[in-house]
């Protein structure tokens, strides 16, 4: 029974994880995930990627925080805009790092304006040496 309750958990784990669309944030616990016949070190434990838009002028932050052994981590950036029915990629993307287990950053970036929706998508790599994670997280 104990077995089928752990086996449960795992498999819970792994379809939460995998596939899942962030939005505002993502949080994962400094656990190891089954993903196939890999186990992967999940090192990343919030991403707060956040977005504001006023006239022409689109102004971003960023926030992440891994485990503690985490020693590089790096954020590409890239706004997004809402057009013809999906998400465009608006502009050129840019890159942050940090040298320790967190990254803090805000800046602002020029868009066109108008009645465009837009959005922040944010890819980080965070990694200790002997391992890295990936993951891709949107602001709201």
């Amino acid at each position: 029974m104990k077995r089928l309750i752990i086996t449960f958990a795992l498999i819970l784990a792994l379809a939460l994880h995998s596939g899942q669309a962030f939005a505002f944030n993502q949080e994962a616990s400094p656990l190891e995930m089954e993903h196939g016949s890999e186990i992967e070190l999940v090192l990343i434990q919030r991403i707060t990627p956040t977005l504001s838009v006023s006239g022409t002028t689109a102004s971003f932050g960023l926030s992440v925080t891994c485990i503690s052994s985490v020693n590089n981590i790096q954020a590409i950036f890239q706004i997004q805009q809402w057009s013809g029915g999906k998400w465009s990629n608006f502009g050129s993307p840019w890159t942050a790092t940090s040298s320790t287990w967190w990254l803090s950053t805000s800046s602002t970036r020029p868009v066109a304006g108008g009645m465009h929706s837009y959005r922040l998508m944010v890819t980080i790599t965070a990694s200790n040496g002997s391992a890295s994670s990936t993951v891709t997280a949107y602001s709201g």
